[in-house]
């Protein structure tokens, strides 16, 4: 009962770091087209995002309170030693896994994986309802596995999915176990790259939104991922500093950038957002909201699925949708 039910998608230790001397956060709404000074708790969060919720039981939030929460506070460290200089593979690993996490636990990733899997379900049952007999056979099957006897006959049950009355509906496992075996295979992927920190001039810094983890592909490009050659993957880690992943690795490195190159990283990042856009500073904020285009919130679809076909039949596919991208001089990512 005393679990937290304020599931944060953007963890509050990870606010922080761009917090004013207040402890507060400069947010700019681009549903309501608001700007707010707020503290981390109060933004960015879902009630029982990460929580299970077994039939007839209690909601199970330890996803949340448990393994989320562990999570974080491996990422903390990690940037906390990469930000001190401190090297080494343990803390590169740790920081790439909670990238993978964090790009993972979205709430518009949940969405698109609740409707991928519901779409896989539907073209489940019409599979089932190919003829009476099939069903019937699945419909006994179902009986000597659960003890459960179904009040449908086989033939109103062919009925109700040939005519679309029957719908497929995701429970929330697999967006939940998603987000870690996703993680695995994305913190694999940008381990091999080339790790750049990027150092803010002294007088401003990064600006965060509600999908931290920007990936830029080439300019001119239309497929977007983590791997497409070309590709700039931006993760800030504080105010002053930013994680530049991009070109083949590994390797390790700091470099400052100039005012403008800050200016373009920025406007990729709102432009990135979902929802939220955040900064310590109000007059930054406004001018990276107006001069990114991103006061009106972006409709486009983060994700699409389709249906193509396999060696085991059909399948579903989920398909990174481009977004707005800034470039600077020779149409290079900073």
């Amino acid at each position: 009962m005393g679990e937290p039910r304020k599931h944060h998608y953007i963890p509050v230790f990870y606010q922080n770091q761009f917090t004013n001397a207040n402890g507060l956060l400069w947010t700019y709404d681009r549903c309501l087209h608001t700007y707010k000074e707020l503290p981390p708790k109060s933004v960015c969060f879902e009630k029982d995002l990460y929580a299970l919720k077994p039939k007839n039981a209690p909601r199970d939030r330890r996803i949340e309170s448990l393994v989320l929460s562990y999570i974080d506070g491996v990422g903390s460290s990690a940037i906390r030693e990469l930000l001190s200089r401190k090297i080494n593979s343990h803390a590169i690993q740790d920081l790439a896994y909670f990238i993978g996490v964090q790009f993972n636990r979205l709430p518009s990733v949940g969405r698109a994986v609740s409707q991928m899997w519901s779409k896989v379900g539907t073209t489940v049952m019409r599979e089932m309802a190919a003829n009476v007999g099939r069903m019937q056979s699945i419909l006994e099957r179902y009986t000597r596995e659960t003890g459960e006897s179904l009040a449908v006959s086989a033939e109103s049950m062919v009925e109700a999915v040939r005519g679309g009355q029957v719908e497929a509906v995701a429970t929330e496992r697999p967006f939940l176990q998603g987000i870690f075996s996703h993680a695995e295979d994305i913190a694999h992927a940008i381990e091999q790259l080339d790790w750049q920190i990027l150092v803010a001039p002294s007088v401003t810094g990064f600006v965060i939104c509600d999908s931290p983890v920007v990936v830029v592909p080439p300019s001119g490009g239309r497929a977007v991922g983590f791997l497409v050659p070309g590709t700039v993957i931006y993760f800030p880690l504080k105010y002053s500093h930013c994680l530049r992943l991009g070109g083949p690795g590994p390797s390790f490195s700091h470099r400052k950038v100039s005012k403008e190159k800050l200016q373009i990283i920025n406007y990729n990042i709102a432009a990135n957002s979902e929802r939220f856009v955040m900064g310590p500073e109000k007059a930054q904020l406004a001018s990276v909201v107006k001069h990114s285009e991103s006061s009106e919130a972006d409709l486009t679809p983060r994700f699409t699925t389709e249906s193509v076909d396999g060696s085991a039949g059909p399948m579903l596919k989920m398909t990174f949708q481009p977004r707005r991208y800034f470039y600077g001089k020779g149409s290079q990512a900073p």
